[in-house]
């Protein structure tokens, strides 16, 4: 039963300090806090999305987290780009952001840094929000203003480095996010999409394979393309650059997770 935004509001800041390990999954061992333990702490919530990461992203990768949320990807990304890597966790909403942070610093993720920006493919500001839960909030809705920029102006200015990995769950704004990171991103960078409607498949496919980058699509995303059942709320589409070298280990990987 989802819980009344009123009594979230109040609820929320006396649990959100209370902190309790994760008991399963490729986050164990990691402190979660209470206020969205559930899935995150039994290691049930997004099980094969988490173990794809934890088996794609490689020590010493630069890992772009976008729409980071409370961090159970950022956490697993941490752990496998290890000292010789960073992770920047990107994540507007101010709620989010502040639980996203109490999780670096508990689980001492030394090579991770939080960034407040939505990205997209102009810079400016605009709306945060959505009904139910963080989880789902999208730029265009609800009530919170908050920062947006695009990667190339972030690499440009110096506050990230591109990405050799990256990973998109920013529900439907995902093609316009890629728009504003084509120009920097590396040829042999990896993405990771969560594709939120079919407008945004078509999209991110033109401006992707326009560039030289060679996609992969989840066995849900074909069955979208080839029926046009839209029932689903996510598809995932792998992407990987044109100098990239280790396909053939991605794929490997893809179809073992049943991707």
């Amino acid at each position: 039963m989802r819980v009344p935004k009123f009594i979230r509001r109040y609820g929320d800041p006396l649990i959100t300090p209370v902190r309790i390990p994760v008991l399963a999954g490729v986050n164990r061992g990691c402190w979660w806090s209470l206020v969205s333990a559930g899935g995150h702490v039994t290691g049930r919530r997004a099980r094969r999305d988490m173990e794809l990461i934890s088996a794609l992203v490689r020590p010493g990768d630069i890992v772009w987290d976008v729409g980071a949320h409370h961090g159970s990807m950022t956490l697993v990304a941490s752990r496998r780009a290890g000292d010789g890597g960073k992770v920047f966790a990107f994540e507007p909403g101010q709620r989010s952001l502040d639980v996203l942070g109490r999780h670096i610093r508990w689980n001492r993720c030394r090579n991770v840094v939080a960034l407040p920006f939505a990205l997209s493919n102009r810079d400016g500001e605009d709306r945060l929000g959505g009904p139910g839960t963080s989880t789902a909030y999208a730029l265009g809705r609800g009530e919170e203003v908050v920062a947006v920029r695009t990667a190339r102006t972030l690499v440009e200015q110096g506050i990230v480095p591109p990405p050799s990995f990256m990973k998109l769950d920013i529900e439907g704004a995902e093609a316009d996010a890629i728009v504003g990171a084509l120009p920097i991103l590396p040829r042999t960078s990896r993405l990771y999409i969560e594709i939120h409607t079919p407008e945004n498949d078509r999209r991110c496919t033109e401006a992707l394979v326009g560039a030289g980058f060679r996609l992969t699509p989840s066995a849900s995303l074909l069955r979208l393309r080839q029926s046009g059942d839209a029932s689903h709320a996510a598809w995932n589409l792998y992407c990987v650059g044109p100098d990239y070298t280790d396909l053939e280990r991605d794929l490997a990987i893809l179809k073992a997770a049943g991707y």
